[in-house]
């Protein structure tokens, strides 16, 4: 079988000639070589020394370019083999989530294991979650199905324990808040300035709240701080002449979620106009119109990311245009602020001047102010308050 102690070296040999000149000079042995293996390019280079087996020696070559020696009868029989996978013994989890949905859980997990979610897919490494960003259909991401109430899990032993292990971090209660908020209407006069700067003042004056400090009149529509009383400031807002309470919704959302409050009407207004026999056909269509509010929270440790939209609308008898249709007039406010549980929130930016002559503009399009010497205006002024829902 073998030439114990010799020395032999070969050095950029063909592969074929190769096992030749090894079973001449060192086997001794008959042997037969595959016909993928006879046409094989790759070069061999090695030297056996006189310590050690020089059979082990090449097998073990051989078998780290993927071909093996197969001993039948005395013969030799040289051919390339493909070694199997080994097999990995994978068990099924089951577990059904106490406040986190199937999709968040799987997301998360994703990342962190291999094996499959429910009944589709295999899951990949992150990394290969997204291709030109875009989700991979062969990842996680993409194949898992996101329906259901039960998280169903296909992997190893070890994948399951570190399962087990993140799922108590993770399916825990949603963070979520409650919003209480006010829209006003406040009437002031060109000496009051405009709403937010005559609200920091009657805060200032009446209860002792220095605002003025974070507001900036030429730049800013928004003022932030912290009150002891809530309820104070709607007593306020309630007595003084100057307010006019449009809305106080309260909302309680959850972290992601968005929530909304309208109060108005649906007014039909005309639509496109179609032809049917040669015989026009005209539309209706139904627009909203009031007060409307949505507020979307991003709620973390030490701070509340909101995006709050307001709209105040109301149709009107159309003086100009083509139909008979009611005009919409709007004003809108849509913005996004950082705070902190607890704090209050006056968001302004809704203007309207009128002067002496009842002629009206809006402060948000500037060729169009009047310059009237007894200017009036309206600004339309969110108060929120904004508190974190403690968890049970």
């Amino acid at each position: 079988m073998s030439a114990n102690g010799v020395e032999f070296e070969l050095n950029k040999v063909k592969l074929s000639d190769a096992i030749s000149i090894i079973y001449s000079e060192i086997f001794k042995r008959p042997f037969m070589l595959s016909p993928e293996l006879a046409n094989d390019e790759r070069l061999l280079t090695l030297r056996i020394t006189k310590d050690i087996n020089e059979r082990e020696f090449i097998e073990r070559y051989f078998s780290n370019m993927n071909i093996k020696i197969y001993d039948k009868n005395g013969v030799d029989y040289i051919a390339v083999y493909t070694q199997k996978p080994a097999v990995i013994q994978q068990e099924t989890f089951i577990y059904t989530p106490k406040f986190r949905s199937v999709n968040y859980l799987s997301d998360i997990l994703s990342s962190q294991v291999s094996g499959s979610f429910n009944s589709q897919g295999t899951i990949s490494n992150s990394s290969h979650n997204f291709i030109n960003g875009q989700i991979n259909p062969n990842s996680a991401s993409g194949n898992f199905s996101r329906s259901g109430d039960v998280l169903v899990y296909r992997g190893t032993k070890s994948d399951i324990k570190l399962v087990k292990q993140l799922l108590p971090e993770i399916d825990i209660v949603t963070d979520e808040i409650l919003v209480t908020g006010y829209v006003v209407e406040v009437s002031t006069t060109r000496q009051d300035g405009n709403g937010l700067s005559f609200i920091a003042n009657l805060f200032d004056s009446k209860l002792g709240i220095q605002v003025n400090s974070h507001f900036n009149e030429t730049t800013g529509n928004l003022i932030t701080f912290s009150s002891g009383s809530f309820n104070a400031l709607a007593e306020l807002f309630n007595k003084d002449s100057h307010f006019k309470v449009i809305s106080s919704p309260q909302l309680r959302v959850k972290n992601g979620s968005s929530a909304s409050f309208s109060v108005g009407s649906d007014v039909p207004v005309l639509g496109s106009t179609t032809y049917q026999d040669g015989k026009p056909i005209q539309s209706i269509e139904y627009r909203s119109s009031g007060v409307l509010f949505n507020i979307s929270p991003e709620i973390r440790e030490s701070t509340i990311d909101l995006t709050i939209q307001q709209q105040l609308s109301n149709f009107v008898k159309t003086e100009t245009g083509i139909n008979n249709s009611p005009t919409l007039i709007k004003r809108d406010v849509n913005t996004q602020v950082s705070i902190k549980d607890k704090e209050i929130i006056l968001l302004g930016g809704l203007a309207e001047t009128k002067n002496s002559d009842n002629s009206t503009s809006f402060t948000l399009l500037p060729f169009l102010k009047s310059k009237g010497n007894d200017d009036s205006r309206t600004d339309i002024v969110v108060i929120l308050y904004v508190e974190k829902i403690k968890k049970n």
